[in-house]
């Protein structure tokens, strides 16, 4: 079985960004956990004038530690798994089944733990059969203490509700929720970005041969199977229009390494390399053609009871008629001269001129180009 730890990112640094961020905010919610115990601990020391004590900085310390190791285990399983292992069987609808899990998980592992410690701890100061008795003995009566079952429960509302994040960071966009949050786009703002409209090529013949809940298995899948290169190519997705993606990068990002581009020979290269699944199943390979281009679009929060951050302006116009035009002149990329002008492409590509066209409902000419790959 493949490990989590040493197998390749689905998401890369960004994931693992996911991780540490967990990992502060659970050893956060964990140490005020420890201060608040500490000092009602004190507090019924003083009043019923008791002479234990309890040491603030080595069990604080302890504490910390050990929070950001589950942080980081805890972690690695939301944002790793739930990709890599579990996909979209399990974590991908259950929050709260996910928070159940962990607490059982935890209350096993406690079980295990503190069992085979005071087994070998026992053993080394007496026999088997005192090692056994003891070794019993002690874990029913830390189990009996009420605190173990309160931090077991935090460590469970902290995961669900992590996870439930996550969806919701899922479900939204990434950077969405936290522009949410922040209130970045309460305000519209003008921003110069690059858009890919990618188009599932025949989708309407493929879909007339194919039953619809069939057809939507294939889409999902073909989703799924993109998000990666997307992801890989600093990509941001904007929304799902059917059998259509809209990708888009701020301009930096997609002019860097021609990330912009390299994106839909990724997506290629991807479902090729999936080729023999999508027959078995489906009967036929994906295939696709693209439009990209880039421009000033007004961005910000759109709704009342359902809210949305949205792009608007008419570089989106222009990225979709671009794409339509690939039928036309039989290709499957065409790409606006005024983004290829910002990109080094290296002997790989070859830029193929088409001419100014006029794209329909609009009076200005574009200069398009198409790539091909040597």
């Amino acid at each position: 079985m493949r490990t989590l730890l040493f197998r390749k990112s689905v998401l890369g640094l960004k994931e693992i960004q996911k991780i540490l961020i967990i990992t502060l905010c659970w050893a956060l919610v964990q140490s005020v956990f420890y201060i608040y115990r500490y000092f009602s601990t004190m507090e019924f020391v003083h009043l019923h004038n008791l002479t234990e004590s309890f040491e603030f900085w080595p069990n604080f310390m302890a504490n910390l530690f050990f929070s950001i190791f589950v942080g980081l285990i805890g972690g690695t399983i939301l944002v790793y798994g739930r990709y890599e292992v579990f996909g979209q069987k399990y974590f991908e609808h259950c929050a709260i089944g996910s928070g159940l899990l962990f607490v059982l998980g935890y209350l096993l592992l406690a079980f295990i733990g503190l069992f085979l410690l005071g087994l070998v701890l026992y053993n080394l100061l007496g026999g088997s059969e005192f090692a056994f008795a003891h070794s019993v003995f002690n874990l029913m009566a830390y189990l009996s203490v009420p605190s173990f079952f309160a931090t077991m429960i935090i460590w469970g509302l902290l995961f669900s509700s992590t996870q439930f994040v996550l969806q919701i960071n899922d479900k939204l966009g990434q950077g969405v929720l936290w522009s949410f949050l922040t209130g970045k786009y309460i305000q519209p703002r003008e921003e110069e970005r690059i858009f890919m409209f990618l188009d599932l090529k025949g989708s309407t013949s493929i879909a007339e041969k194919m039953e619809s809940g069939k057809f939507f298995e294939m889409l999902k899948e073909i989703y799924k199977d993109i998000t990666r290169p997307i992801v890989e190519s600093l990509g941001e997705i904007y929304q799902y229009v059917g059998d259509e993606v809209v990708i888009s990068w701020p301009v930096e990002k997609g002019i860097r390494n021609n990330n912009a581009l390299h994106c839909f020979y990724r997506i290629e290269r991807t479902i090729e390399e999936k080729k023999s699944k999508y027959l078995e199943k489906y009967g036929v390979v994906p295939t696709f053609k693209a439009g990209l281009h880039l421009g000033k679009a007004t961005t910000g929060e759109i709704g009342v009871i359902k809210k949305d951050i949205v792009y608007s302006g008419d570089v989106l116009n222009t990225t979709s008629r671009i794409q339509a035009l690939c039928n036309q002149y039989d290709v499957k990329i065409l790409v606006s001269s005024a983004l290829l002008q910002l990109m080094k492409l290296s002997a790989k590509y070859m830029a193929i001129p088409i001419g100014e066209i006029s794209l329909r409902g609009k009076e200005q000419k574009i200069d398009l180009n198409t790539i091909l790959v040597n």
